[in-house]
């Protein structure tokens, strides 16, 4: 039998905070383990769940008082994990009625709004994207620092015909331009990420390039990340790929 904190841990992870709480509630109260949880669960894995929770509560020897505040320490815990760890599903093309998603230029705009000091943008391609460009002209001005890396043009050791960083110049002249030139010309290589980052707080991992086919008609995935510790470490990777010379600004 595991101990009664593990079994909570697991609870915490797996049943409304809501329904913890007034469980917590009631042992507070003096309302016995069985008639506290009556109300927890459905699924028959949830109900075997709370079924050693009650036999385990019993074996421990705490008090009804300690219990009930076991519960409500791993459901705060929980609440602020799944708040700081949230995932939402992006998407662009064909929609169903089975799965609820966003759309991916909506978002992509929502997380450039909500940049304050900081925001990274990576394609592979930029083009025709007008509402996206709206939102990033409106982060500069209001003194966001704005860095693009895009693939580079065959003149730079690139795939494409145009460099999309001599586009973006002249659109945002107060953001800052990196490129890839690949120094191993016997395994070409291209930029084929596409993701942005605000503030180290938020970031979108998606297949769509910053283009107006991508944000429109394409079937494109994306995931939205509100997470600081995956923000910040795809922001860390980036800036370090800059200090370690494999970037260059231009």
């Amino acid at each position: 039998m595991k101990s009664v904190y593990a079994i909570i841990a697991k609870i915490a992870s797996e049943l409304p905070s809501d329904c913890i709480r007034m469980a917590a509630k009631n042992l507070a109260s003096g309302t016995q383990c069985d008639d506290a949880v009556s109300l927890w669960g459905g699924s028959l894995a949830q109900k075997k769940l709370i079924a050693d929770f009650g036999v385990a509560a019993k074996a421990s020897g705490l008090s009804s008082g300690e219990i009930a505040a076991a519960l409500l320490s791993a459901a705060t815990t929980a609440d602020s994990f799944f708040a700081e760890n949230a995932v939402d599903i992006l998407w662009t093309g064909p929609t169903t009625t089975a799965v609820p998603v966003r759309r991916m230029e909506q978002s992509l705009c929502e997380l450039i709004d909500s940049a304050q000091k900081k925001l990274l943008i990576v394609s592979f391609v930029v083009y025709k994207a007008d509402k996206v460009y709206t939102a990033i002209r409106a982060a500069i001005e209001r003194g966001v620092r704005v860095s693009f890396l895009t693939e580079a043009s065959k003149e730079h050791g690139g795939s494409l015909d145009v460099d999309p960083s001599d586009i973006l110049k002249k659109k945002f002249p107060g953001a800052d331009f990196y490129r890839w030139e690949n120094p191993d010309a016997s395994h070409p290589a291209v930029v084929h990420v596409k993701c942005a980052v605000a503030d180290e707080c938020r970031a979108l991992v998606t297949s769509a390039n910053l283009t107006g086919a991508a944000m429109d008609n394409n079937m494109e995935l994306g995931l939205m990340i509100f997470s600081r510790r995956v923000a910040g470490r795809i922001a860390a990777h980036f800036a370090a790929l800059v200090t370690e010379h494999v970037l260059k600004k231009v």
